[in-house]
Parts: C-alpha cells; sequence; structure tokens
C-alpha cells in the first residue's frame, strides 16, 4: 500500500468518525404539565411531636431556649395521573466547542472541518430529535389540613444534647426551658468549634435539630 493509499484511508477514517461524531446534545428544557387527573384521595389522622430549639447570644453566653409539644394532624394524601409535554432543544457537545478553539492549528482546521461535515448530517436529525414528547406520570402529594396541638411537654420531658467537634458535652433533661451555655467554656474545651450542634429529643424520638454557628461570636469575645 503506497502511501497516498494510506492517506487516504487515514482521511476517510476521520471523516467516518466525524460524521458520526455527537457535535450536539439534546435536552429537555421545559415541561407543561397539560392534564391532572386525581385516582385517589384519603385522609389520615396521626399524632406528630414536634420541638424548636431558639438560639441567641447575650453576654458573651449562648441562650438556648427549647419547647415540644405534641399535635393531632390530619394528612390528606392524593394519587394523581398527571400528563405531561417534554420540550427538548439542542446545543453543541463540549468537544465539539473545543473544536473550534483548539490552540493547535491541526485540531482547529482540519479536524474541525470534519467534525463540521459530521454536525452539518447530524444537523438534519435535530428536528426529529426536538420533537416534543407526552407522558404521564404518577404523582403522590400530602398536605396538613388540620393540626391541633394537644399537649405541650415539660421540659423535664424532654432530653437536650450538644455536640461540638463531634463530642457531646451536653445531655440532660432540662429544669427550665432556657439553658446558658458560657462561650468561654466553648472556647476552653473546643477551640476549633465553628458550630454546635443542638438536638432535641423526647423519648428516643429527635423531635428537633438545629446547628448554631458560634465562632463569630468567640471571636468578638476575644477583641473585648
Amino acid at each position: 500500500m503506497n502511501r497516498s493509499q494510506s492517506f487516504g484511508y487515514f482521511i476517510t477514517v476521520i471523516l467516518v468518525h466525524s460524521i458520526f461524531l455527537n457535535c450536539f446534545t439534546v435536552f429537555p428544557y421545559k415541561q407543561e404539565t397539560i392534564d391532572s387527573r386525581l385516582l385517589d384521595k384519603k385522609e389520615e389522622e396521626i399524632v406528630s411531636n414536634r420541638g424548636r430549639i431558639n438560639y441567641e447570644f447575650e453576654n458573651f453566653e449562648l441562650v438556648l431556649k427549647i419547647e415540644g409539644a405534641s399535635f393531632q394532624e390530619t394528612f390528606e394524601k392524593r394519587k394523581t395521573l398527571e400528563t405531561k409535554i417534554i420540550h427538548y432543544d439542542y446545543k453543541k457537545t463540549d468537544g465539539y466547542r473545543q473544536l473550534e478553539t483548539d490552540d493547535k492549528p491541526w485540531n482547529r482546521y482540519i479536524l474541525g472541518m470534519f467534525a463540521d461535515i459530521g454536525a452539518l448530517f447530524e444537523w438534519t436529525t435535530i428536528p426529529f430529535r426536538t420533537i416534543s414528547r407526552k407522558k404521564e406520570e404518577e404523582t403522590l402529594s400530602e398536605n396538613i389540613i388540620k393540626s391541633e396541638r394537644t399537649k405541650t411537654f415539660e421540659p423535664k420531658e424532654l432530653q437536650l444534647i450538644l455536640r461540638a467537634e463531634n463530642t457531646e458535652f451536653f445531655n440532660k433533661s432540662p429544669n427550665s426551658d432556657t439553658i446558658r451555655i458560657p462561650l468561654a467554656e466553648i472556647r476552653k474545651f473546643f477551640p476549633k468549634a465553628n458550630s454546635i450542634e443542638a438536638l432535641l429529643y423526647y423519648g428516643k424520638e429527635r423531635i428537633e435539630y438545629q446547628n448554631i454557628p458560634v465562632a463569630e461570636e468567640i471571636r468578638k469575645m476575644k477583641l473585648k
């Protein structure tokens, strides 16, 4: 095989590869719900325990205020069948864009030329690949339609856990709904702590979680 034939085969391989090169990518950019049909609806009553942890900084102390309560709640559960239209668009692939701005002239001009030829063939398929399509999808939704507080927990019924640097330093049932932690103690025992994790439990059930940033307040204390 002479040199000209080898070069011809080489060009043919590049051309064929370029023709089948994925120069464009098709993606869904918008979907519209054109029909929604209710399949099932039911109500369910449950008892839900919830808590709250509020915090503030006062006189270089972290002040926590906790509360917890039990609620009788009614949930409405819906199952619907939605018909959606998905709209598609296309854009150049990363590889194709890189050829257009490649620093190497061979890649930019020679390979880029064959890639353009491939893109031209591929572009003729774009109208078919971007045709909007319908799809049906079942969706589940759940909403609280009624919520009534049935019991407010006493602080001693709750368990408060505080952690810093993955170390637990407070774990007890408070006698009061207000807990004060000196920032100096946090700085002393946890000098690298940026935040405090506060977890509130009712029995074995965790009813609230807070991540409390303390780094800025400790910094202010250092400047005092």
